[in-house]
Order: C-alpha cells, then structure tokens, then sequence
C-alpha cells in the first residue's frame, strides 16, 4: 500500500509528536527514581527506608549483614537525628554525581562494619566497607557501636603523620564522621576517586607558623592513616 504526500506528513507529525514525550517520560523516570530516606515514625521511632537498588546492593555485598537501630543507640547523648543522619546511617551524594547514597553501620557474623553504598550509573549501586572491628559473637559487650554524622562540605583540619603539623583538607562534597568503636578520636570518610578515604580529624591549628618570613610547608596528598591509630602527628 502507498501512502499519499499528505498521509506521509500526517505520520511524521505523529511520531513527532510521540517521540519527545517517550524522552521526557524516561527523564522524569529517571528524576523519580526511589531514594533512601530516613524518617521518624508516629511513636517516636527513627527508622531507614532503602529503594530495591540499594537493598540489592548490600545483599551482594553479604547477606548476613544487619544494620543497626535505634535500640542499639538507646541512651545516645546529644545527638540530633534528622532526615539526613540517625547514629547508625547517614544519607548524602558522597561520590558528588547528584544522587543519593548512603552510609551505614551494622554487624556481619563476626565484625562490625559500616559499609558505603555508591551510586554507579542508572538505578545501579555498589556497597562495600570502609570500616571494619571484629568482635566475639558469644560476647555481647566485646561490640563497640560506630556512631555516624553528616558532614557539610568545607574545610577541614587533619592529622598528617608525615608532617609537623596538621594541614587542611578541603571536602568538595557531603562526607561522614565515625567516632566511637575502638577509635581514639574522630574520623571524617571522604569518596575520592570512587574509593573511601579516611582522615583522622585534628583539633590543632592548620599548618606551621611562618619563620623569619619563609612560607610553611605546603600540603602534602591524602594518605590513609593506619587502622587503630589516632593518626596524631
């Protein structure tokens, strides 16, 4: 069958028509993509909702593991959760390519780990762990709870063993700071080129003071400080 000069224009426009629509409907999937969210219930109760994506990724990553709750943190003191931190999760775009990821602290069969959870192209996440204590299953209190917080972007002071002085770190997005556990002070984990990087937080000045008019030392690399260690210089 040959299609008529106006019939042939007629379906041009048609598929005209339809084919912009199919795109906006994929960037509007795309905008609507489910997100982690951390909520409080009606009783009081601060609880986390991961979407499948995530949920799937920890599987991956090992089925035995189990995030803490807020009945493991009963008693915290002076710790304010929100819709972006509880003690044991925090939610931000740690890896800087605007969406959602998460950081989480739980327990496999034998360690207590807080796992990060990376966005890695469309719907798709990865989780591994950037932190790691083991503990005796048959000894309750052998377990030292991580506590989590949101960390805005900034400029931050840290410990650098290699130099005589703490330097500053500037953190281009959200990161996350673990105290408590086994650690001797606070640690802020920062998503650098796709891995996670820690750095031991330093409550001193910022880099040597200048000498006769000679500049400091300038800052060196991120290094990652040794497990166990409070990094001080």
């Amino acid at each position: 069958m040959r299609l008529s000069m106006p019939q042939i224009a007629a379906a041009v426009c048609l598929m005209s028509g339809i084919i912009p629509g199919v795109a906006q409907a994929q960037r509007r999937d795309l905008r609507e993509e489910p997100r982690p969210a951390i909520y409080r219930s009606p009783n009081g109760i601060w609880l986390l909702d991961l979407p499948p994506a995530m949920e799937d990724a920890l599987d991956r990553y090992n089925r035995d593991f189990e995030p803490w709750t807020q009945q493991d943190y009963r008693g915290l003191p002076d710790y304010e959760p929100s819709p972006r931190q509880v003690p044991w999760a925090v939610i931000g775009d740690f890896n800087g390519d605007g969406r959602a990821d998460l950081a989480i602290a739980g327990r496999t069969d034998r360690d207590v780990v807080v796992v990060f959870v990376l966005s890695s192209g469309r719907s798709k996440y990865r989780a591994f762990d950037a932190d790691r204590e083991p503990y005796d299953p048959d000894d309750r209190l052998s377990i030292r709870l991580p506590q989590l917080t949101y960390m805005y972007p900034g400029r931050y002071v840290v410990a650098d063993p290699r130099l005589n002085y703490p330097r500053q770190l500037i953190v281009d997005q959200p990161a996350v700071q673990i105290t408590g556990g086994r650690r001797q002070g606070a640690v802020i984990y920062v998503v650098e080129n796709n891995a996670v990087v820690p750095y031991y937080l330093s409550d001193r000045t910022a880099g040597p003071p200048s000498a006769g008019g000679r500049p400091g030392r300038q800052p060196l690399p991120p290094i990652r400080p040794t497990k166990g260690s409070s990094g001080n210089p």
